[in-house]
């Protein structure tokens, strides 16, 4: 009976195997890598959904969108800071190539003449998150 089983059981899982491509093994790993991501940013202290540290809300949504691969402001916003939240210990999934040009086209064309100024007060939002982050990743220390 064993032995029976154990026939049944190996057919099925050739049948059922399936075949990736390097790039398809590689988005699937780059996903869950985001994933992963997200969940200890949101299990930390500075990400913690208690936590009030000015521009976390960005940087938790902007997690999310990377991970589900969103050109979003959020996201091109943490592309852009990815490697002074690395610095702190937040790991940033694989970002958007080129997110400061991304990031102004895409104000460019939700706020027209407005871009700038948008632009400018979302980058300073990041720059307050990361040096706040930054003091109470020393507090905590």
């Amino acid at each position: 009976m064993r032995q029976y089983l154990a026939d049944i059981g190996r057919r099925g899982g050739i049948r059922s195997r399936r075949v990736l491509t390097p790039e398809q093994a590689r988005a699937m790993v780059a996903g869950r890598e985001a994933k992963r991501a997200v969940r200890e940013f949101e299990q930390s202290v500075i990400g913690a959904p208690s936590s009030d540290l000015p521009g976390v809300e960005i940087v938790r949504a902007g997690l999310r969108d990377l991970a589900q691969r969103q050109h979003s402001t959020d996201a091109l916003l943490v592309s852009m800071a990815a490697p002074r939240l690395a610095r702190l210990g937040i790991r940033v999934p694989a970002g958007i190539p080129h997110p400061e040009d991304a990031l102004f086209d895409l104000l460019e064309r939700q706020h027209g003449q407005a871009a700038h100024a948008r632009y400018n007060a979302l980058v300073r939002r990041m720059v307050s998150f990361a040096r706040t982050a930054a003091a109470v990743g020393r507090q905590h220390a």
